[in-house]
């Protein structure tokens, strides 16, 4: 079944029953070097929520925030090793299903970081003790997500988990 197919059963219901947000496919624009990004890849791929997959702009902005903290984190790295290079698809590196692996690399580190923001957004319960709980979930939940994020950077990066590059 191709992505386009996949994407529209999504829009029916989910695994448990329930329907699933009206996911549209719009592109968030990268600044050139970076790929631009899927939001429908973004919303199947990390199973992002109904109340905010309905909301394309609030995902988009998402998107863009995620962008540029990733970008930022980046941007050091690129002038030193990239700086040759005109987009980030230029970079010589492995591929796996047609795509470049760094390409699929910085993916997981901008939807990884979009997912965490969008979790700590969640919370607002009107009782104390559930909102109290929700937070420790969410915020253990926006822990591994940055994280995620973080590791994916690394990779990029090609740092090993415990190695420090000096800036």
């Amino acid at each position: 079944m191709a992505r386009a197919d996949l994407l529209e059963v999504s829009n029916v219901m989910n695994l448990t029953g329930m329907p699933l947000a009206q996911v549209s496919n719009e592109n968030v624009v990268n600044n050139g070097f970076y790929p631009d990004l899927g939001t429908a890849e973004f919303i199947t791929d990390y199973s992002i929520a109904t109340e905010y997959a309905n909301n394309s702009e609030q995902v988009k902005r998402t998107l863009v925030l995620a962008m540029l903290d990733v970008n930022k984190a980046l941007a050091k790295y690129r002038l030193r090793h990239w700086q040759q290079v005109e987009q980030l698809q230029d970079v010589n590196l492995d591929e796996i299903n047609g795509v470049n692996t760094l390409i699929l690399t910085y993916q997981r580190a901008v939807y990884c970081r979009a997912k965490a923001a969008l979790l700590i957004g969640r919370l607002g319960e009107t009782h104390r003790d559930q909102r109290a709980a929700q937070q420790v979930m969410a915020s253990d939940n926006q822990e591994y997500w940055l994280a995620e994020s973080d590791m994916a950077l690394r990779q990029i990066m090609q740092l090993t988990r415990s190695g420090v590059e000096l800036l």
